[in-house]
């Protein structure tokens, strides 16, 4: 650097900067004499690091440490998860049957079988599937309901009561027979068996056909069919988490798959079992960023590899920069683990940021070798004047990237603090490596000089018409900039994680079918006041909003009009009393019984004339009488297919008659009757109550998700819940970045200030810095892309590089080298292939299978491009624009090559 001296504060500034690249020549010389030693004490280093890292290696993937709990939104959500534990980080079990029967039958197998896999699973509640609601599920119908299900059940009382006492098969069809008899006659008859026969002949046609189907009893009692979400059950489970493990949820998936695979839970039994929820979400994430990695990273290996070959052009100087970068980012892992504890899903990014920077170092150092050992330099001397000419670049880069990071660590992220106190000092291990290791690899292992000198360059950027154009180019620049302007303005963030998921994965899918399909959305804003009167007000108050469907608070469960619902009960159970409707215990019958009753229905089918009156019911009959022929000819010597028809047929209507039979027993429901497990989702012990908001728009829009939680706000500003926490977070973020980001440029600028000693050569520097930044921004707009969670980190990266970059071009333009000549050097081919190094190694994240890390290698592929463009064509055609600086003798070496 050119150092002057035009009063005593200024040389105490031109002192200290010759101290510094007196040190780095001393340091990088140092290496060289002791090239060994050097090389033992690295790779013992490595060797106590690498050990360190493997026996201590543990990642916190609890996304709840992510931000400060300070912050009033995490302080709202850590009293709900005390206050009500039961209802953070659970797995939602999503079960669909053919009938809601089949559903619920397999929610309450499911339930009983994993409350007592209790190693790996804490706590299992049904939604309104408990004894409770067996028993009173009628109280939360209205009148009218109740009424017309009594007109039903009218109707349908010879065809129950009589089925009790034989509940098979050929007991149904014997009653069916009677039934088609009586038809047309006068008196008692028995109803819908135009409906009833529809039904068999849709169960043998199943059968025959090889599906699943089951009749569905209960819709046919109710006189209405059941609908996808009546037919649609969950089993609400809170799972034990290893956070040591990559998934932490994983034992309890496995326990829940495995439950369902026992009770043959899946579509050949009618059943659909899908699992989502915020653990099974995590665990699917983590999965495919695990499994998304190797295409990429092989991809990734071979990029760089060609391109370091392709601009060293010395097979020992690539291994050299590659075990030079190896051992930094060993180093540096064993540092984060030692000073942080467990990485996060955050501070794991500093190896991202370590090989961009670091491989940055490496190729500078590298390649200024090259041009002084090219030049006709000993290998000696070369070393020497490397470390002259760039040492003060390198290290000004390196501090200004190190602030880039460190500027997070005053920011309310607590995940991404972590980040930066890891990537801040790996920028000091970084280029410590490189001007240690590096040299004394570069001496073990000598490379052949060649032939051409310093004039034969692997790239030459000479025929760039910057200096002819430079005038046009800024003024397009400037241009660029101001239509940039209305896209960046456009730019928006993406707070929702979902968004960063495989949208095919399970988990996502289910998730995201609830919220656009399900009454009952997944993400619901919770309220917490002192008592549940408190409660019950705030719920008054929110039921208004046109955001809310509804608002729930544990009185929300007790029935209204108690006293008219159980006289309707009542008159029902007179109809049908409960001991009636319990099934008589006869044994099941055989495959030959089944025939036969089969056989003799059919004839009287056969047989049935109605008349004129029902021509509609003589229809059905006769296609029941072809259905059954058919059957029979096709299964009458199976046993096994007559004995599933059976089961298909009759168990779903035995179990419609005993849910029947135990709720006609209701009785008064008060506060204190509710279950436990209920009460304990709305009730703390010491009477803390809660509110349970659900939206009426599609919240899978975050703009919906915003409208809903600020309207909920505006009532209830401490609320808390899955729609806070993202809304809420993503602003944190937002606001994290544009404080660190602030931070950074400021301190960059007041650090470049003082080391360049000049305002113009600052700003300079920073301009294409400037318009990389716009333009990336416009360009990720264009391409539809936002930033969000995943590809937010590229701006650290961004300003780190951008700056290092414009540092080694502006410091070397200052030791007097003309533009023309400049471009004709090392350092900007070292720019080119550093950004093109680093851009293929996380460039390659684009092809991966995982959204997010597709995003984060799009984003850091349009970044890098315009960064690499503005140092490349902007920055030289700015330094065109000015007159070049007369060599000093600041570096204490003269003008250097």
């Amino acid at each position: 650097m050119n150092w002057s001296d035009p009063n005593r504060r200024d040389s105490r500034l031109e002192r200290l900067g010759r101290a510094i690249v007196l040190g780095v020549v001393t340091l990088v010389d140092g290496s060289r004499r002791v090239a060994g030693a050097v090389l033992v004490l690295a790779l013992l280093l490595t060797a106590a690091s690498l050990y360190y890292t493997v026996t201590h290696f543990a990642i916190n993937t609890d996304m709840r440490d992510a931000l400060s709990r300070d912050l009033p939104f995490q302080q709202a959500q850590v009293r709900l998860d005390r206050e009500f534990p039961v209802l953070s980080d659970t797995v939602l079990v999503v079960i669909e049957g053919r009938t809601r029967g089949l559903a619920a039958r397999a929610a309450r197998h499911l339930a009983a079988r994993l409350r007592v896999r209790s190693r790996w699973i804490r706590e299992v509640y049904v939604p309104g599937g408990s004894e409770f609601f067996r028993r009173n599920g009628l109280l939360y119908l209205s009148e009218d309901q109740l009424w017309a299900l009594s007109n039903r059940l009218s109707k349908a009382q010879p065809l129950i009561s009589q089925l009790s006492r034989n509940p098979t098969l050929p007991g149904l069809l014997s009653l069916l027979g009677r039934g088609l008899e009586r038809a047309g006659r006068p008196g008692p008859q028995l109803s819908d068996l135009g409906t009833i026969f529809a039904q068999l002949r849709k169960a043998m046609r199943a059968q025959e056909q090889g599906r699943f189907y089951q009749i569905p009893w209960g819709g046919l009692m109710r006189g209405t069919s059941d609908g996808e979400e009546a037919r649609r059950t969950y089993v609400i489970v809170q799972p034990r988490f290893d956070y040591g493990r990559l998934q932490p949820a994983l034992e309890a998936l496995q326990t829940i798959r495995a439950a369902t695979r026992a009770l043959h839970l899946d579509a050949e039994h009618g059943v659909r079992v899908r699992l989502t929820g915020s653990a099974a979400l995590d665990n699917e994430q983590l999965k495919t960023v695990s499994q998304g990695t190797g295409i990429a990273t092989g991809l990734s290996v071979v990029l760089v590899l060609m391109l370091l070959v392709f601009a060293l052009r010395s097979a020992r100087m690539v291994a050299a920069a590659l075990l030079t970068l190896f051992m930094g980012l060993v180093w540096t892992a064993a540092f984060a683990l030692f000073t942080t504890g467990p990485l996060n899903l955050m501070s794991m990014a500093f190896a991202v940021l370590f090989v961009g920077l670091g491989v940055d170092f490496g190729i500078q150092f590298s390649m200024r070798y090259r041009e002084e050992y090219d030049a006709g330099a000993s290998h000696n001397e070369a070393l020497q004047l490397t470390g002259w000419g760039i040492g003060g670049a390198l290290c000004l880069a390196a501090v200004s990237a190190s602030i880039s990071f460190y500027s997070f660590v005053p920011t309310e992220y607590a995940g991404i603090v972590d980040l930066g106190i890891i990537a801040g000092t790996s920028m000091f291990i970084a280029l410590l490596a490189n001007l240690t290791v590096l040299p004394a690899l570069l001496t073990l292992m000598p490379v052949a000089r060649r032939p051409g000198g310093p004039q034969r360059r692997t790239l030459s950027l000479r025929r760039l018409p910057v200096q002819r154009h430079a005038r046009t180019i800024v003024v397009g620049g400037i241009l660029l900039a101001a239509a940039c302007l209305p896209l960046v303005l456009q730019a928006r963030f993406d707070f929702n994680p979902l968004h960063l998921q495989n949208p095919h994965g399970e988990a996502v899918a289910t998730f995201e079918y609830l919220l656009k399909h399900s009454k009952t959305s997944p993400y619901t804003i919770d309220i917490i006041e002192p008592d549940l009167e408190h409660a019950e007000r705030v719920a008054a108050k929110l039921d208004k909003l046109d955001v809310v469907s509804h608002a729930l608070t544990l009185a929300s469960y007790v029935p209204d009009d108690q006293a008219k619902k159980l006289s309707i009960i009542r008159d029902m159970s007179l109809l049908l009393p409960p001991f009636a409707l319990l099934p008589a215990k006869v044994p099941s019958p055989d495959a030959t019984a089944i025939r036969r009753a089969l056989e003799k229905f059919e004839r009287k089918l056969e047989s049935f004339h109605a008349g004129t009156a029902d021509r509609g019911l003589a229809r059905e009959a006769e296609a029941l009488a072809r259905t059954i022929r058919g059957y029979l000819v096709r299964f009458a010597s199976s046993p096994d297919t007559l004995v599933t028809l059976q089961r298909r047929v009759i168990s779903g209507l035995l179990d419609q008659v005993r849910d029947l039979g135990i709720a006609l027993g209701a009785a008064p429901v008060t506060l204190k009757d509710l279950p436990h497990s209920l009460r304990d989702r709305y009730l703390a012990a010491d009477g803390t109550a809660r509110v349970e908001v659900f939206s009426t728009l599609d919240l899978s829009d975050n703009r919906n998700m915003r409208r809903f939680v600020g309207a909920v706000r505006t009532i209830a500003p401490d609320a808390a819940g899955a729609p806070v926490m993202l809304v809420e977070g993503g602003n944190a973020v937002v606001q994290a970045f544009r404080k660190a980001t602030s931070i950074s440029l400021l301190t960059i600028t007041a650090l470049l200030l003082l080391a360049l000693r000049s305002v113009r050569d600052t700003l300079t520097a920073l301009a294409p810095l400037g318009l990389a930044a716009l333009l990336t921004v416009a360009l990720m707009r264009l391409a539809g892309i936002s930033f969000n969670l995943a590809n937010i980190i590229v701006l650290p990266l961004l300003i780190g590089l951008g700056v290092a970059f414009g540092i080694y071009l502006v410091t070397r333009w200052r030791s007097g080298i003309p533009v023309a000549d400049l471009l004709q050097t090392s350092t900007p081919e070292a720019v080119l292939f550093s950004a093109l190094t680093t851009m293929s190694s996380f460039g390659s994240l684009a092809v991966a299978s995982d959204p997010g890390m597709s995003v984060l290698g799009r984003t850091l592929s349009i970044s890098l491009a315009a960064v690499l463009l503005c140092i490349l064509i902007l920055l030289p055609a700015i330094l065109a624009l000015r007159a070049t600086p007369t060599p000093g003798a600041g570096t204490g070496r003269g003008k250097a090559r």
